[in-house]
Formats: structure tokens, sequence, C-alpha cells
């Protein structure tokens, strides 16, 4: 008997991220780089999860990277045959922003409070680490009273490469053991230990720096993490009260089921 699932997509700067929710439960979930990213790709992730593309009832899409949304929704058409809404264009939060310009920060920013507030309530911090690390922090009345935007761990390499081009090699190094799980010593005895141990350093100093931020704003708020750097972040010392690798997805998710399916509230 084939189960009929929903698709829910995040297409970041480095990878399209995906999860199949089948019932009440997530089925599958899986990561395809951007660079490779085609229908070919996509089927066969989709097959290797034992998903029948043609049992997806809908799909719904978020996106950082409004270039890239138009063309992941009609990947995701293709290869699936469903509807695919977008957020921000056809699904919308019902998150009160107090920015200056609430139209500026980004729909997966909203996704991932929208999946904090769902999962956890408020007052709530999300920090999310990727490219970019963001943090963004819910009162108790669930307004989302502003944020921070640092330079995750791949920008910060890309940015010693192209100004010590010399320290190419062992700061690419000094990245891949970090997200082997190795924690740096404090004190580096090699040039790839203390690029190392600089990363890690700033990382964890970065992190630190955001979350204090946050609880001036909203008070002792529990932190929920998600983002592909999170594993490093914990080598490196950083503490979270929860880890949620499907924080975005969740908010898509809850907006969708709001928005499409009046009366439903399922978490």
């Amino acid at each position: 008997m084939t189960i009929a699932w929903r698709l829910y997509a995040d297409a970041g700067n480095s990878a399209l991220k995906w999860a199949a929710r089948a019932g009440e439960r997530w089925a599958a979930e899986g990561r395809l780089p951007i660079e490779h990213l085609d229908a070919a790709a996509l089927e066969a992730a989709l097959g290797e999860a034992g998903l029948d593309p043609a049992a997806c009832e809908r799909a719904a899409l978020v996106s950082s990277r409004p270039s890239l949304a138009e063309a992941a929704g009609e990947l995701l058409s293709q290869v699936t045959g469903a509807d695919v809404a977008l957020l921000g264009r056809d699904l919308h939060t019902h998150i009160e922003v107090d920015y200056r310009d609430p139209s500026e920060i980004g729909q997966d920013r909203l996704a991932a409070a929208e999946g904090a507030r769902a999962l956890y309530g408020v007052p709530v911090i999300v920090l999310t680490l990727g490219t970019c690390m963001t943090a963004q922090a819910l009162d108790d009345a669930g307004v989302l009273v502003g944020g921070a935007i640092a330079a995750g761990l791949e920008p910060q390499v890309t940015g010693i490469v192209a100004a010590v081009p010399h320290l190419s090699g062992p700061v690419t190094l000094a990245l891949a053991l970090l997200r082997q799980g190795e924690a740096a010593s404090v004190v580096g005895h090699s040039t790839v230990e203390n690029l190392a141990a600089g990363l890690q350093a700033t990382l964890r100093g970065t992190i630190e720096a955001l979350i204090a931020g946050m609880r001036e704003q909203v008070g002792p708020a529990p932190v929920v993490a998600t983002g592909g750097d999170v594993e490093p972040a914990q080598v490196a010392g950083a503490r979270f009260d929860r880890v949620e690798p499907l924080l975005v997805l969740e908010g898509l998710r809850a907006v969708d089921e709001r928005e499409r399916e009046p009366g439903t509230c399922r978490q």
C-alpha cells in the first residue's frame, strides 16, 4: 500500500534541505548540494528513502535566496507533480516582526521562529548555524523583537583564504577537523592547530555573544539551535537548551497546515 506524504524543503545558500511528512511524523529527510540540484538527484534521493513521488500530496518551499526560489519550486513540482507553495508568496507566517521594515527579514528565519514557537512556545531564542550564524528572539507576546547576523564558519574560512592565500590548505584542513567533531586545543602547536583553535574560539564566542544579546531583550528564554554547524559549535563548548535539525521545516509545516488545512493544529 502506497502511503501519501507531503514534501517540505528549504533552499539555502549551500544546500536544498528536504523532509517528507507522512501523517503525524517525519518519514525521511535529506540534503542536496545546490550545485548538484537537478531532477535526477532529487528523484534518486526520494527513491533511496522509499518515497513514491506520485504519492506526494503537495509540497511547500522556503528559501533565503529569492533568485533560487522559483527554480527550486519548479524542480519540486517537476519531480513530484504536486502543487508547491512558497513561503512569503503563497503561505504567510503570523509572527509580528519588530523591524523598521519587516519585509527585510528572510523567510527562512521566519520559518525557524514559527517552528520554535510551535514546538516550545514563547519566549524563545533561535540560533541558525549555517553559512551565516543568525539569531532572533520571540518575546512572551510572540513578537520577534529583532536579531543579529554573523559570519559562519564557511565565510570565515573563505575570508582567510582570500586575504592570506598561503593559508588556504591549512585553514581548509582546520575546518574539516572541526566538522569531523575534533575539538581544537586552546593553544595550537602547528599552523593547522592554530587555525582550528581560532575558528573554534570565534564560533563559541560569537554564539555566546548572540545569546547574551537576545536574552537582554527577552530574558532567560530557552535557546533552540539548528543548522549544519550545530555539532562543531557543541564541540567548541557552545550550550543549547534544544537542538532541532528540522526547525525551519517544522515551521514551514506548521504554516502550511494552518493555511492549507483550516481547523488543523497538528504538532
